[in-house]
């Protein structure tokens, strides 16, 4: 009976620790198909969501000029937006200004996949060009395509006729553009020896012990010379290799039927770059023509044409891909603190002071601009310039006005004064309406601090002296200058003031 049960303890725990391991087994295995299956989920989806993620393609052709600078800093941030997965230049360039070319490469910066960048050179990529295919990690030629010959030179306003440099000011140059192409060349894993020599003539290239350029040439690479294996180990000179079309490289790089998306300057963008061009010249009209509108209350054309003004300032650097809608939001808040100030609340000063700080923080936000990569001293540098720019057209503002103040009224519209006219608007018993200091009358609009004031039957242009003055406020002709009739609020007297009431 004990070795009965003995044996069935016995085959009880067998079976337990076979059922165990069995169950072990099972379990690990169930555990190991699930994380294969997931991380096959995973796999296929982040395959499907690459294939549906587009190239982007910046078409670098002919010279390199400011207005390009706009639409690859649009390029750069759409590609962000759209999760690009790589960032093409498709480069055909003699050069072009070295301005230009620096905020390219620093547009290019701001895109956050480095491994991702081509340079596709077409046919050409000299000068200027060098340095923005030094800005990508991989480089590919076209058959017959040529790079190099990077050195900086003056050219004349114009003419674009190259300038002799003085020698020390043309090796400082050449020293300073020199280093920019080394840093941008070893910060995407190209040899800074190459692009070195292509900037500087005294240098030469010597790669392992064998010379490849002599002292005293510019380096300029064909395709094949660009693709050669040079050191040990061998690695290609320049160029990952020779692809025949930009089409041909795109499949080679995401495979066949990737969405392709060409980013190429729009009609409205060479628009935005006339516009921005006149920027301080549309800021100065809109200046003037608003102080216009608050002297002739009446004639809404000031009114109008200064909001026009200012409204093309903001649109041309949206359209220009400087900035977003934020600096015409802001603005118009600032002008509706102006217009609570001189419609609701005349005289209050804090929407006034809220409304200017707001309209010109917008226009300072606007004119600096913002795009990927921008670094702090290039920030700093924008808003220096779009401080100046708003000083400078607010200091020809003030002088227009004083031009206007002083010089038209005693030259232009003195003549119509000495022969007893004064401005005025509506209906007048008399064909030329005059009005003496010390004279009495209403104010027939809101004077703020110009507007209308009635004078027996007339309708007289007045201003005051910068206090607003309410409709129907008696008023008094203060003075006389020229052709502006200055008024103040009348204080009653015994007697009152004469009782004539704005309609």
């Amino acid at each position: 009976m004990g070795r009965k049960v003995v044996e069935v303890g016995v085959q009880s725990v067998w079976q337990r620790t076979v059922k165990a391991c069995f169950t072990r087994v099972l379990v690990s295995g169930a555990r190991t198909w699930v994380t294969h299956a997931m991380g096959l989920a995973l796999l296929f989806w982040a395959n499907v969501s690459e294939a549906g993620s587009p190239v982007f393609v910046l078409p670098i052709h002919g010279e390199i000029e400011p207005a390009m600078v706009y639409w690859v800093r649009r390029g750069v941030r759409q590609a962000i937006q759209a999760k690009a997965r790589a960032l093409v230049l498709d480069l055909d360039t003699p050069g072009g200004r070295a301005d230009a070319m620096e905020a390219i490469l620093s547009a290019l910066k701001g895109f956050p996949h480095p491994d991702a960048t081509y340079s596709f050179i077409r046919s050409q990529a000299l000068s200027a060009g060098a340095f923005l295919a030094a800005a990508t990690r991989h480089i590919y030629m076209a058959p017959g395509s040529v790079i190099g010959a990077a050195t900086p030179v003056l050219v004349a306003p114009g003419t674009w006729a190259p300038q002799a440099l003085p020698e020390s000011y043309e090796k400082k140059i050449t020293s300073a553009f020199e280093a920019l192409i080394r840093a941008t060349a070893e910060a995407n894993g190209h040899d800074p020896r190459v692009f070195a020599a292509m900037v500087d003539r005294e240098l030469g290239l010597v790669i392992d012990g064998v010379e490849v350029l002599p002292k005293g040439k510019l380096l300029t690479l064909t395709n094949r010379e660009a693709e050669r294996k040079v050191g040990n180990p061998p690695r290609s000179l320049l160029s990952e290799g020779t692809v025949a079309t930009l089409e041909g490289l795109v499949e080679q790089i995401a495979g066949p039927g990737t969405p392709v998306v060409w980013v190429r300057p729009t009609g409205f963008e060479r628009l935005a770059r006339g516009i921005s061009l006149a920027g301080p010249l549309l800021l100065t009209l809109g200046l003037l023509l608003g102080y216009l509108e608050l002297k002739l209350p009446g004639a809404w054309i000031f009114g109008l044409g200064s909001l026009l003004c200012f409204l093309l300032f903001f649109f041309g650097h949206y359209l220009a891909g400087l900035s977003g809608w934020e600096p015409l939001a802001l603005f118009l808040l600032g002008l509706l603190f102006l217009l609570l100030e001189l419609w609701m609340v005349p005289g209050l000063i804090l929407p006034s002071v809220v409304g200017i700080l707001l309209a010109g923080f917008a226009l300072l936000l606007a004119a600096a601009g913002d795009w990927p990569g921008r670094t702090r001293s290039e920030t700093i540098r924008s808003w220096t310039l779009a401080l100046g720019e708003l000083l400078g057209s607010i200091a020809v503002s003030l002088i227009f006005l004083w031009v206007f103040s002083r010089w038209l009224p005693h030259r232009v519209w003195s003549q119509d004064l000495d022969q007893g006219t004064v401005s005025g608007s509506g209906s007048s018993t008399d064909a030329h309406p005059t009005v003496e200091v010390g004279e009495t009358g209403v104010a027939w609009t809101v004077l703020r601090p110009s507007g209308q004031a009635r004078f027996e039957n007339r309708l007289v242009d007045v201003v005051t002296d910068g206090v607003f003055i309410a409709k129907g406020t008696p008023v008094r002709v203060a003075r006389r200058e020229g052709s502006k009739v200055v008024v103040e609020p009348l204080v009653p007297e015994s007697g009152g003031a004469p009782e004539m009431q704005g309609e």
